[in-house]
């Protein structure tokens, strides 16, 4: 069964699907990183395209590049990592991993990320956290009129400012083995 898994930026969505995957036998379907390298061969920041024209066609062919395998996937052990999978993927374990702005905005300063990537003081994390994740919210309601904000949305909001990914992607697949086990 498929689990989407989205939230805030810095959350710690991409460590936490790697040892989910890791620990739990599960597949990684990372979309992100394909908006990374058309950013890399753009010569832009992520945040950049992001907030491009170009992004939305982007964003058309990222969807229904996983919207195909939902189609054809269903019943195998897969983490999608999407902002919006959720959406079109009515059977799946949604998940949204929240995490409160001073964390989120350490998260970031304190990463290994370089270039136009990297923030320049704390200050400049937060706004470069909260300005992606506006956009982010923004640009999908305009073009799909879905809203990625509203925790109605997912079977599972969890807060893991002050938990480790390992205890992340334990909870998560404790509240998934209860969501299969009611289906």
């Amino acid at each position: 069964m498929i689990i989407t898994l989205t939230g805030k930026p810095c959350c710690g969505k991409s460590t936490t699907a790697e040892i989910f995957c890791r620990k739990y036998n599960f597949e990684r379907i990372y979309a992100g990183a394909i908006f990374k390298e058309k950013a890399r061969e753009m010569g832009i920041s992520t945040a950049e395209l992001c907030s491009s024209e170009k992004c939305i066609e982007i964003d058309y062919e990222v969807d229904n590049f996983l919207k195909s395998i939902y189609e054809t996937r269903i019943n195998d052990n897969l983490i999608i990592e999407s902002r919006t999978s959720w959406s079109f993927m009515p059977k799946a374990f949604n998940v949204f991993i929240d995490v409160d702005d001073l964390t989120m905005a350490e998260r970031l300063f304190n990463s290994d990320r370089t270039g136009k990537e990297k923030p320049k003081s704390l200050e400049d994390a937060m706004f470069q956290c909260t300005v992606r994740y506006n956009a982010d919210v923004s640009r999908y309601k305009k073009i799909y009129n879905i809203d990625c904000d509203n925790m109605e949305n997912y079977n599972l909001v969890i807060n893991n400012s002050n938990l480790t990914p390992e205890e992340t992607a334990d909870k998560i697949y404790e509240e998934y083995l209860k969501f299969i086990k009611n289906k």
